[in-house]
């Protein structure tokens, strides 16, 4: 390369002084040096010297979105973003370069960016205007000052480093906004077990939102309706598509389900990352939008969808409606009951409550007696305590006499009740509030006891009684239910009495007489008034 008295032309295109000249361009500050030859230097409370800019210069596009997603793991964008400009530039000697500036002014923010920085390949200046110095290193702890004046032409922008200096001219500018929009989504590695398998769903763990194309809205709802999904929905034009698509909001989803909608075509689930941003499952965005609100402006909500590579936006945020309004409520001409919406699921789905055998033991909670044993249990009535008798409850049955204690509705007593002390008929056990089953048997499949009452209609009061395999249960209602010991105890006949006068005739009225009993009248303190008396 040629060589003017001057100096030389560096490889990367800027100007690198002889040794004639100068050893470097730039010279290490010393400790508590106040006065700098570069403009715009100035020391902060640590003695550190910096500018009022900063400036990072990045080699490429990929470059930049790397350090911006990096700063963004650990600092807020939103902060960065109001005094941030990014231009493309043009080496004086050739070449281009991506040129990031912003606000400086704090070395804590300066040394992070930095290194950010050279992770990703990138050189951090700091100073002020069109001339910019190397940042603090190892050799210089206090940063560095221009060893012989510099400034630049025009507007152009002078990088200064040890050996060599490098001018850049802007070409364009670009808005951090509409780049950060406009990145395409990566995709991410997917747990090899499914989405059950992540400790916390892949994100979704509180929250999930999934996009339901058109056509199968309706079988969607019906099947998260009946899997008891808390969910709300709402229905969005996308744009391109002639019908509006559902957008669902799953609350506190359990993996199975998610692992059912993800292997479904037409359904997206999409994970919330900020409050009005949401990326597709098995993609990422290169930046972490919680901590950039400002790229997503206006109260927009946004969709980042990987497969179709599309971000749709939505006007303000979505009024999502409670899903049970959500789910048809008619199937095949017939009406259904508010609240009997969970019906409408394919009937391959659906199983029946049957009683199997078992061998857990419970507590016996009342006897199905046999007509035939009717007189054993009045008779066994005197051996019952009287506590259990209290609070034992009688219900007529074609079978026989159902005598039922210690319920958990009712207010019935638990503990040792009659049907514990009476060895008659069949032992009769609780599986669910107010669901009796008899013992040695259990319903299947094992469900939810709530939901056991839920799926049987029972009101509040009402209990079921399973007979057996073979037979249809049972309804009581609290009327249904009679006291034990005023069922089975009958009313006692007393016959009307009169008192008679021991003389056989009517007694005469009593007369009362009033008399004088002088000094012995026997009261309390007698003794000491007749002392005073005396006196």
């Amino acid at each position: 390369m040629p060589v003017s008295a001057k100096g030389r032309v560096d490889e990367r295109g800027g100007l690198a002084y002889t040794p004639a000249m100068a050893e470097t361009l730039l010279e290490p500050i010393a400790a508590g040096q106040t006065r700098f030859l570069m403009q715009g230097l100035a020391p902060d409370a640590r003695g550190i010297a910096v500018g009022r800019e900063t400036l990072i210069v990045l080699p490429s596009l990929d470059r930049l979105v790397a350090f911006l997603g990096s700063y963004s793991e650990e600092c807020s964008l939103d902060e960065l973003i109001p005094t941030m400009t990014i231009e493309r530039a043009r080496r004086e000697r050739g070449g281009h370069a991506l040129l990031l500036r912003c606000a400086g002014g704090d070395s804590y923010a300066l040394d992070r960016m930095q290194r950010m920085a050279l992770a990703v390949r990138g050189q951090l200046y700091t100073g002020g205007g069109t001339v910019f110095v190397r940042a603090r290193d190892r050799n210089a702890p206090f940063g560095y000052d221009l060893a012989v004046p510099l400034s630049a032409e025009s507007d152009d922008v002078l990088a200064v480093d040890h050996e060599f200096s490098a001018r850049y001219r802007a070409i364009d500018r670009l808005d951090p906004v509409e780049l950060i929009q406009r990145l395409s989504l990566r995709p991410v590695p997917f747990p090899l077990g499914g989405i059950s398998d992540n400790a916390d769903l892949c994100g979704m763990y509180d929250m999930a939102l999934a996009l339901v194309a058109p056509g199968i809205s309706e079988r969607v709802l019906a099947y998260l309706w009946g899997a008891q999904v808390t969910m709300a929905g709402v229905r969005i034009a996308l744009e391109g598509e002639r019908r509006a698509s559902l957008l669902l909001r799953l609350r506190q989803p359990s993996g199975l389900i998610l692992d059912v909608l993800h292997g479904i075509p037409g359904i997206e689930l999409l994970v919330p990352v900020s409050e009005r941003a949401a990326v597709e499952l098995g993609y990422r965005h290169p930046i972490h939008l919680a901590s950039a609100s400002s790229c997503l402006p206006g109260d927009e909500m946004y969709l980042f969808r990987g497969r179709v590579g599309r971000v749709e936006r939505l006007e303000g945020a979505p009024q999502f409606i409670d899903g049970r309004h959500l789910v048809q409520s008619d199937v095949a001409g017939r009406v259904i009951e508010p609240g009997d919406a969970r019906s409408i699921g394919a009937r391959v789905q659906r199983v029946q409550l049957r009683l199997r055998p078992s061998a857990a033991v419970r507590e016996p909670r009342g006897a199905l007696v046999p007509w035939e044993q009717g007189e054993l249990l009045r008779r066994l009535v005197y051996l019952i305590p009287p506590t259990s008798l209290a609070a034992a409850r009688l219900a007529m049955l074609p079978e026989g006499m159902l005598v039922l204690t210690g319920s958990s509705l009712g207010g019935l007593a638990t503990g040792v009740g009659a049907a514990a002390v009476i060895p008659l008929g069949k032992r009769i056990c609780e599986v669910a509030p107010g669901v009796l089953v008899p013992d040695g048997y259990e319903l299947w499949p094992r469900v939810r006891p709530q939901l056991v009452r839920e799926l049987l209609g029972l009101n509040a009061g009402e209990h079921a009684l399973f007979r057996g395999p073979d037979s249809d249960p049972v309804r009581l209602r609290p009327e249904h239910l009679t006291p034990l010991d005023a069922a089975i105890i009958g009313r006692m006949q007393l016959s009307e009495g009169e008192a008679m006068h021991p003389e056989g005739g009517q007694p005469e009225p009593g007369l009362i007489e009033n008399q004088r009993y002088g000094w012995w009248f026997p009261l309390w303190g007698f003794g000491a008034n007749l002392e005073r008396n005396r006196g």
